[in-house]
């Protein structure tokens, strides 16, 4: 692939390695949030795609459906469904990760199934309930979750998915894991081989073409990194958090002004892929319990303290001198997420800039 065509994936929705997927007749569901279990996807012969607004221009369309208090991202994707741009999609799966987001599995099911092009009546929609706090009740309502999910996909796709397909599907997501892992070493060096417009790209296509390519891909690329000179004309090492960010643009404006993006805590970054899923054991279970207790959003209310650690982690391992905290209008978890970052990284001297922002 090489970083040329990583560049290219990322630019349009559908991408050459989709379109070979199709022609194969095999089936790609899209999805909203990290929290989706690709690995059950991945085992009975899904691809996952995560949903992004690009290339969307406007909301207009969304708009008739959706106020404009509502979240321009979750806008802008129904924006482009409503286009058609999807098309390729067969099925969703939604979930509660916020309320915004939470809303496009009735708007989908009653304005888009059966009256938009590429949305068949018997087009398949998958809602998963996520608890919002950690706790031994809320991993066994999850397995539960994630097990009548899987049968759901069996029925709906007329498959079978085996303790077999699952533990293969595990290593093939955890060899992806570990690689992007290596990239990010290589991003938090003196002289970083890659710069975070970079690095972003590389996350859009983990979920944006086949895994196996993807990793086959990766391991190459990871080589072509380490022959860099590095990146040393910088003024400042910072850290990014807050909500999605899917369009590399943004990162180049901070890059633009001297700065450059080590690290992260984003859903499209670290937040994706630090944990690890264990290879022993249930497979159910054991992604069960990776999704349950990785590293989270603000959606999960009582697990800011691990997450301000992570932050902290990173700081210190990326010699950050500084972070920056987004906040797409409307997105309230994240909000008050940025929030309570600012007074704890007043204590500890360490600078912050909050901003709020438009998806586009």
């Amino acid at each position: 692939m090489g970083y040329e065509d990583f560049i290219k994936v990322t630019e349009t929705l559908s991408n050459p390695y989709i379109e070979e997927w199709k022609k194969e007749n095999k089936k790609i569901l899209g999805y909203y949030c990290t929290y989706v279990p690709e690995e059950i996807l991945h085992a009975g012969g899904i691809m996952g795609f995560r949903l992004r607004g690009t290339t969307a221009e406007g909301t207009s369309r969304a708009d008739t459906i959706l106020s404009r208090f509502n979240c321009s991202y979750v806008r802008a994707t129904l924006d482009l469904a409503m286009e058609g741009k999807y098309d390729f999609l067969d099925g969703l799966i939604c979930m509660n990760s916020c309320d915004h987001a939470r809303r496009m599995f009735d708007i989908w099911k009653h304005k888009l199934v059966g009256q938009v092009k590429g949305f068949p009546r018997d087009f398949p929609l998958y809602f998963l309930s996520i608890p919002h706090i950690i706790t031994d009740r809320g991993l066994n309502w999850l397995t539960d979750e994630f097990n009548y999910f899987k049968t759901d996909l069996e029925n709906t796709f007329n498959m079978k998915i085996t303790d077999e397909n699952l533990k293969n599907s595990i290593k093939v997501f955890n060899e992806g894991r570990k690689l992007l892992r290596q990239i990010q070493e290589l991003r938090g060096l003196e002289k970083p081989k890659l710069n975070g417009e970079e690095f972003v790209r590389i996350n859009i296509a983990n979920s944006s073409v086949p895994k196996e390519i993807f990793n086959k891909e990766l391991t190459a690329l990871i080589d072509q990194l380490k022959e860099r000179e590095g990146i040393s004309d910088y003024r400042a090492r910072i850290l990014l958090t807050g909500s999605l960010i899917d369009d590399p643009e943004f990162i180049k404006i901070i890059e633009d002004v001297g700065g450059i993006v080590v690290s992260d805590l984003l859903c499209f970054g670290l937040r994706n892929f630090w944990d690890l899923t264990e290879e022993t054991g249930d497979s159910l279970e054991v992604i069960t319990n990776r999704y349950y207790n990785k590293i989270s959003c603000p959606r999960m209310m009582d697990d800011h303290d691990r997450r301000f650690k992570f932050l902290h982690d990173q700081l210190k391992s990326g010699k950050i001198d500084g972070i920056i905290g987004t906040r797409i209008e409307f997105c309230d978890l994240n909000g008050c997420e940025l929030m309570m970052y600012e007074h704890e990284l007043e204590k500890l001297n360490i600078p912050m800039l909050s901003l709020d922002r438009d998806y586009f």
